[in-house]
């Protein structure tokens, strides 16, 4: 019987060799696995450029801008066909630059404050294989914010040409222009300011007095013609009209007005004085250039004119008795030696007041009258030495 050789041991170099085998597929595998991965998951990246090629910071456009979309590896171009499409929908141009990049262009006006998406529903690699869903999110330039409006609403008393201040945010964006409407309508222009954000306008002529005014302005689209949205509304009321005084009731009510159609300018801007103004029979009284009272005066009959020119007040007396007509000249202020004064209605020894029908009318003997009321406010506002300017 023969007996068996034993079996003999692995060489060591064919041990070597199996582990080597064994590593490089692991290796092919790996890298397969990562070229696999890799191609099934290639990434994208959006920049958005204006229609100058110019990049944008933001992914806000308008028509004519572009996206662009860079792939991190080849693409089978024509997998993309009848796969991409906006939401909302608007006009689009696409095209790849080559098998890594493609262009968007956006040939629709879009509507502010909406906001979009490219879809790009998948494509294929180089290889053929199936990548995901991309969305691409991008706007218009975001609708205006308001941060202050002045006057605010409800303010009275306004001046006949009260300006209307709008301050946003930040400054309007091209795209957007302020639409303003008045009620009752009037013709304004608008004040540059140094400041980019706010925008001014003030009326063209004077506003009516005592009226109120509602502004109400809205943002509109110069790309989107559809589209406008009420951005704020304010209202003010004017002062009412300028009157002058004829006299007051005890409690401080006037008896009679009448309506001015100008403001009298202060010819001394400091300080306390007296404007007489011969021509319409008022008399006023100004402190540091406002006017603190308007009130209608009888001064001299022709023959009996009351002087012009600037004079002072010289003395003053509460109820004095002129021996001349027999009467009394209460609230006295004098401002000429020969005599001449500012008083209230002559007063008979009996109580009875003479002339009141005729304040506006020139009917004194030179004196300037004033009604019941308006004399002791003028009284007590002047001061010896304070001015008095008398003028047609």
């Amino acid at each position: 019987m023969k007996k068996s050789k034993p079996k003999s041991k692995p060489k060591i170099f064919d041990l070597v060799t199996i582990l080597l085998i064994s590593i490089l597929a692991g290796l092919v595998l790996v890298i397969f696995g990562i070229l696999f991965w890799k191609e099934k998951n290639i990434e994208t990246e959006a920049k958005f450029f204006d229609q100058f090629k110019v990049n944008q910071e933001f992914n806000q456009l308008v028509k004519g801008d572009e996206i662009m979309i860079f792939f991190s590896g080849p693409v089978q171009t024509e997998s993309v066909l009848g796969k991409m499409r906006m939401e909302p929908s608007i006009d689009f141009e696409a095209s790849w630059l080559n098998n890594h990049q493609l262009e968007v262009i956006v040939e629709d006006n879009l509507k502010p404050g909406e906001n979009y998406q490219f879809i790009l529903e998948g494509f294929r690699s180089k290889w053929g294989l199936l990548n995901s869903e991309r969305r691409i999110n991008f706007s218009t330039d975001p609708l205006p914010v308001l941060k202050n409006i002045y006057p605010v609403a409800g303010l009275i008393d306004t001046e006949a040409d009260q300006e209307v201040s709008f301050e946003f945010q930040e400054p309007l964006a091209d795209q957007y222009f302020l639409k303003i409407k008045t009620e009752p309508s009037f013709d304004f222009k608008t004040i540059e300011t140094d400041v980019d954000s706010k925008i001014v306008i003030q009326p063209i002529e004077d506003l009516s007095y005592g009226t109120e005014y509602k502004i109400l302005a809205e943002v509109r689209s110069k790309n989107y013609s559809y589209f406008s949205q009420e951005l704020a509304e304010t209202s003010f009321k004017t002062k009412q009209p300028p009157v002058v005084v004829y006299g007051l009731y005890s409690d401080g009510t006037p008896t009679k007005t009448e309506i001015r159609e100008t403001l009298q300018e202060p010819l001394i801007k400091v300080g306390k004085y007296v404007d007489i103004d011969l021509s319409q029979q008022n008399l006023y009284i100004f402190e540091n250039g406002q006017e603190e009272g308007a009130y209608k005066v009888s001064t001299g009959i022709r023959g009996m004119n009351t002087p012009a020119g600037q004079f002072r007040v010289i003395a003053r007396a509460r109820r004095p008795w002129s021996a001349k007509y027999g009467l009394y000249m209460p609230w006295f202020i004098q401002f000429t030696y020969e005599g001449h004064g500012i008083h209230e209605l002559p007063e008979w020894p009996g109580g009875y007041k003479e002339g009141a029908n005729h304040l506006g009318i020139p009917v004194s003997h030179g004196c300037v009258r004033l009604g019941i009321g308006p004399a002791k406010i003028v009284y007590d506002f002047v001061e010896i030495g304070t001015p008095i300017v008398i003028h047609y």
